[in-house]
């Protein structure tokens, strides 16, 4: 066994790329001191160390932080972390083994910073979809575009779908374009329709019954129970739980009567 510590942190990078496991997210030193200075080396006490030492932030991560405004809402903002905090204040040098705080840059919000315990990983809000046929499922021309890069000389086929997996929406892209940052800017896209539908979730919040108001009987004119309706059926992750249980009742309802 080697015994140079800077030999030994090249042994422990190369040992993590076998596993295709990033070696920035571990903290070497503590690998090598667990598995191999002080253990025994074995496949069963590197593993441990491994699991052990494992950074799940490190600087730039794009994460989700949840910041409470008012009419008890919560937003979720996606953003990069920029430093780790000590518990005294002030950052510190490099990446830390076991920071106290983070702080992250947001771009529709302030600074924020707190214990990593509030963080979440912008990937865990979103399902990342390469099979072309899933892909290109609903298109009526057999492929949607890229986003992003289509212009009026260029319609490249979308390579990848993101899904926000809380509110269903999507985007697709070429290889080329996605980035952790998409991730962010989708998340935000819930994000500002949900601010422009705060209005709406209070009035069905206070009178969750609003939403099975009758039918209009005018050609072309919708009612307030039918644009409730039609809103929860474009917003459904947002309609209040009671409305809707009652929305579910009222179409359980409808079905019933049309058999």
């Amino acid at each position: 066994m080697r015994t140079n510590m800077k030999e030994l942190r090249e042994q422990a990078v190369e040992h993590l790329g076998w596993e295709k496991r990033d070696p920035k997210r571990y903290n070497l030193d503590g690998i090598i001191r667990d598995a191999w200075l002080n253990g025994d080396g074995s496949d069963e006490t590197w593993k441990a160390a491994v699991e052990k030492h494992y950074r799940r932030f490190v600087i730039g991560d794009w994460v989700r932080v949840t910041v409470a405004v008012e009419d008890d809402f919560t937003e979720h903002h996606y953003g990069r972390i920029t430093w780790f905090v000590k518990a005294g204040g002030g950052a510190y040098r490099g990446q830390p083994a076991k920071p106290h705080s983070a702080c992250v840059e947001l771009p529709h919000c302030p600074e924020w910073w707190g214990r990593l315990s509030e963080l979440t990983p912008a990937l865990d809000d979103f399902e990342i979809v390469r099979e072309w046929e899933k892909i290109h499922r609903d298109s009526l021309n057999h492929r949607f575009h890229c986003l992003r890069c289509t212009s009026a000389y260029s319609y490249k086929s979308a390579e990848v779908m993101i899904v926000h997996k809380h509110s269903g929406l999507r985007v697709r892209l070429c290889e080329d374009c996605f980035d952790n940052e998409e991730l962010a800017s989708l998340g935000h896209d819930v994000l500002f329709h949900e601010r422009g539908c705060r209005d709406t979730i209070l009035e069905l919040r206070a009178n969750p019954e609003l939403i099975t108001g009758p039918r209009d009987g005018r050609s072309g004119v919708r009612s307030a129970g039918e644009s409730y309706r039609y809103w929860a059926d474009t917003f459904p992750w947002m309609v209040p739980a009671t409305a809707a249980e009652l929305y579910a009742q009222w179409q359980g309802a409808r079905n019933a009567g049309a058999a």
